[in-house]
């Protein structure tokens, strides 16, 4: 096989692999928990517990308004600290990643589906009020 043949290769390997990586987290996180727009975000925040899961010195930089920061690595420690189960979690993160694997956690510690979402796009993409440092 010639140089051009064996990248060629390499390239396909990794496009399905990335495939593969892709759907499998895509149906995990859709399992994990209820992805929710931006304005179903807003709308009923209110009456949720609104969980920024990214780190410490993140959070500082800029938070969604009424947010706690409780991170992922906190969540995988330590399981729910200090939920409340009877109120509605709504997760983010800078996109929806650390946000699905904190949900995934949450299921295991014995929350309903029904009771936890994730802002679609996270941080990334909010367009509501934001504190800032």
């Amino acid at each position: 096989m010639s140089v051009f043949s064996w990248i060629t290769l390499i390239l396909w390997i990794f496009i399905i692999a990335y495939g593969i990586y892709w759907l499998v987290s895509y149906f995990l996180r859709r399992n994990a928990a209820n992805e929710i727009s931006q304005e179903d975000f807003a709308a009923s925040m209110r009456q949720a517990q609104v969980v920024d899961v990214r780190e410490p010195q993140e959070f500082r930089s800029a938070h969604i308004l009424g947010a706690r920061n409780v991170p992922y690595s906190q969540i995988h420690q330590a399981g729910a600290p200090g939920f409340n189960k009877r109120q509605p979690i709504y997760l983010y993160d800078d996109g929806a990643l650390l946000a699905s694997r904190a949900a995934r956690l949450l299921r295991k510690a014995g929350y309903d589906k029904s009771q936890l979402y994730i802002l679609k796009g996270g941080m990334a993409n909010w367009q509501g009020k934001v504190k800032r440092r």
